[in-house]
């Protein structure tokens, strides 16, 4: 019972089941991704940095309220101007765009960014035209990465750090994998935060 008040209520996976929607307890939004990897990448200060996001929702909200710009490429027409109706002023949604177009719509001024996510159709090809643009120091998401092996190994080759996230996330009835890609040099700065035990059910001490 204890184990379910904390996933289904403190991590709010009973409300998302519920509306479709990735939510926290507080009823905002999240990224559909695994929970692990959204602890990692809550922890850490994107204030500066510049993302790109292939695949819009949630995530794109979540972000635009932590990172200096957020480009989001987004396929569907309805969803696309969802997000440019909620959209604060550091968002930009590019689409609907054709999937022809969809893993270069975002790159043509060469911009740098901090964080690139991947998610959706066409991985491969948006991972390999997108990595050139990552900027030093940066990360690249990859959900689903269990599902995707060959694009994991792929940029294992071009010498990025592989850190799998497997777990329970939002909306879904099962568990699955985020990857994390990185350089050796990365430098993402922490944010310095603690854990909130009213989330992560922690005891509360000095370590």
């Amino acid at each position: 019972m204890r184990v379910m008040q904390t996933l289904m209520f403190q991590r709010a996976q009973w409300q998302s089941f519920q509306t479709g929607f990735p939510t926290d307890a507080k009823d905002r939004p999240i990224p559909w991704i695994t929970y692990p990897a959204l602890d990692y990448l809550s922890q850490l200060d994107f204030s500066r940095a510049k993302v790109l996001e292939y695949g819009g929702g949630q995530s794109s909200l979540w972000w635009a309220e932590r990172a200096e710009s957020v480009t989001t490429v987004e396929g569907k027409g309805e969803w696309a101007e969802r997000l440019r109706r909620l959209a604060p002023a550091n968002l930009t949604v590019i689409g609907p765009v054709e999937p022809a177009a969809y893993a270069h719509a975002p790159l043509g001024d060469g911009q740098a960014y901090h964080v690139i996510i991947i998610d959706g159709l066409m991985r491969l090809e948006r991972t390999q035209a997108s990595l050139p643009f990552l900027a030093t120091g940066g990360l690249l998401v990859l959900d689903n990465a269990d599902w995707h092996p060959h694009i994991c190994a792929w940029l294992r080759a071009q010498g990025l750090v592989e850190i799998d996230f497997h777990g329970f996330g939002p909306v879904n009835d099962y568990t699955w994998c985020t990857s994390l890609f990185m350089r050796a040099h990365s430098n993402l700065p922490h944010s310095g935060g603690k854990w909130p035990t009213a989330v992560y059910g922690s005891l509360e001490q000095e370590c």
